[in-house]
């Protein structure tokens, strides 16, 4: 197995990696806002850390927009 343009390629997420954003999902037919923190990524999910303490994977294909999160001090999710 060949994977050294795998090892090259940067993830569409690697940007995000550490920052507050606010994922837009897709959950049946509704779309919802869920502010977190991107720290990790495997092949087909995110994990995110929703607040200190709890984290969670996220399937990518639920994944309609990534935006970063403006808050102030006192709300900085990590």
């Amino acid at each position: 197995m060949i994977t050294d343009g795998i090892k090259k390629q940067s993830s569409a997420y690697s940007a995000w990696f550490g920052k507050s954003v606010v994922l837009l999902i897709a959950i049946r037919h509704c779309h919802i806002p869920m502010p977190c923190s991107i720290v990790g990524e495997s092949v087909s999910a995110l994990r995110v850390r929703i607040e200190p303490g709890l984290e969670m994977n996220l399937r990518k294909e639920l994944i309609l927009a990534v935006e970063e999160y403006a808050v102030g001090l006192n709300n900085w999710v990590n």
